[in-house]
C-alpha cells in the first residue's frame, strides 16, 4: 500500500495528515519535518503600516504571539493564511495562493500605503523590492528562521525500502531539500508540488504532479489521486 510521507514542519504536517485521514487516506502516514520554525522577536513598530502582508501562516503565528493585530489589515498570499488572519482579529484580503499572484492584485487595486511583509528568512519573491519597485512602497521584516533538518531514521528506512511513498513538496524550498534527501533512496516516489516553482525545484528523475490550484485543499486532492503504477 501506498505511504504518505510529509515533510512540511510539525504542526502543519499533521494537521495535513488528518485532512488526508477526515478525506478518506487509509494508507500509512509518516511525518519527518525537513524544516523547523524558529519564531524571532519582532522589532519593528507596525502601527504606521497601512497594511501588513502575509505569505505564511508561520508569519502571522510570530507576529500575533508578540503583539495585538485586532482591526489591522492583512494582505494574504491564500485562503488558509486569510483565514488564520480572521482568526488573529484582522480583516483578511487573499490573492490565488502565489506570491505572484498577490503582486498583480495589488499593482492592479493598489491599496493604501506604506505596506509592511511579515515573512520567514527564506523566500523565493522578494515582495517588498517588486513592490517598492512598482510604486507600492513596501518594508520588510523578517518575524521567523526556517531550520533545516534531517529526515529522521525511520523515513531515511522507509526511502530505502521499495516504496510506493507519495511526497507532497509545499514549497521550492521544501522541494530543493527533500530531493537532497532522498539520494540514494531505492523506494519508488511520487512527488506532488503545490505550485509549477515546486516541481521546477525537484531535481530528481521523477516527474511531480503538480496540484490544480496552490492551496492545501488543491494538494489534497492530488494526494488522493495519487498513485504509481
Amino acid at each position: 500500500m501506498t505511504l504518505l510521507l510529509l515533510t512540511r514542519p510539525d504542526a502543519q504536517s499533521r494537521a495535513f495528515a488528518m485532512d488526508c485521514r477526515a478525506a478518506g487516506w487509509s494508507g500509512d502516514i509518516a511525518i519527518s519535518p525537513l524544516i523547523e520554525i524558529e519564531p524571532r522577536h519582532l522589532t519593528a513598530d507596525l502601527s504606521c503600516y497601512a497594511a501588513l502582508i502575509f505569505t505564511s501562516i508561520n508569519g502571522i503565528e510570530s507576529v500575533a504571539a508578540q503583539t495585538d493585530l485586532t482591526g489591522r489589515l492583512a494582505i494574504a498570499v491564500g485562503g488558509a493564511t486569510a483565514h488564520r488572519a480572521e482568526q488573529a482579529g484582522m480583516t483578511a484580503i487573499t490573492a490565488n495562493g502565489t506570491a505572484e499572484s498577490l503582486i498583480a492584485m495589488l499593482l492592479a487595486d493598489p491599496p493604501a500605503t506604506p505596506l509592511c511583509h511579515l515573512r520567514g528568512e527564506h523566500a523565493r519573491v522578494d515582495l517588498s523590492e517588486r513592490l517598492t519597485a512598482n510604486g507600492l512602497p513596501t518594508d520588510a521584516f523578517i518575524v521567523y528562521d526556517q531550520h533545516a533538518r534531517a529526515l529522521s531514521p525511520e523515513a531515511v528506512a522507509l526511502l530505502r525500502g521499495p516504496g510506493p511513498i507519495i511526497v507532497p513538496l509545499f514549497s521550492p524550498r521544501s522541494a530543493v531539500l527533500m530531493a537532497a534527501a532522498c539520494k540514494g533512496s531505492t523506494a519508488q516516489l511520487l512527488p506532488v508540488a503545490i505550485s509549477a516553482a515546486a516541481a521546477a525545484a525537484w531535481e530528481r528523475p521523477e516527474t511531480p504532479i503538480v496540484a490544480a490550484r496552490p492551496d492545501s485543499a488543491a494538494m489534497l486532492a492530488a494526494v488522493l489521486a495519487g498513485t504509481i503504477s
